[in-house]
């Protein structure tokens, strides 16, 4: 009994030192996306809108946050939910497509961290009860 209850200690351990390791890991994927560029603010995405000419229709691109944090061209006292991003492959257009995937990815992996470290919690509370 005292061995299968030391066996099931020591796996409950080295269970919670793989997801302490993995945290660890992408913890650092995320400082070496960091290290790579600016990153866009959170809650941003780029969005496609048009503009009629003389007979010819203009796509243009803008990057859209969910408060005002850009400022605005003719004032940059005061704020908007818009940055002007010209046409598709401009270099703004690239620079906010390259920032905002750096954005995605650090997301994604800060979700997977809070994932692991609820799992975290559930091995050793999970283990009071067996």
């Amino acid at each position: 009994s005292s061995h299968s209850e030391l066996k099931t200690s020591q796996d409950v351990h080295l269970r919670a030192k793989q997801i302490k390791s993995l945290i660890r890991s992408l913890k650092q994927k995320i400082k070496k996306i960091e290290r790579e560029g600016e990153v866009a603010p959170a809650n941003c995405h780029i969005i496609r809108y048009q503009v009629n000419g003389k007979g010819t229709i203009y796509w243009y691109y803008k990057l859209q946050a969910a408060e005002s944090i850009f400022p605005m061209a003719t004032n940059n006292e005061k704020k908007t939910k818009y940055k002007y991003l010209g046409r598709a492959g401009s270099s703004a257009h690239i620079d906010a497509v390259e920032k905002l995937t750096r954005r995605n990815l650090i997301d994604e992996l800060e979700r997977v961290i809070q994932s692991l470290t609820e799992s975290y919690l559930d091995i050793y509370i999970g283990t009071e009860t067996e």
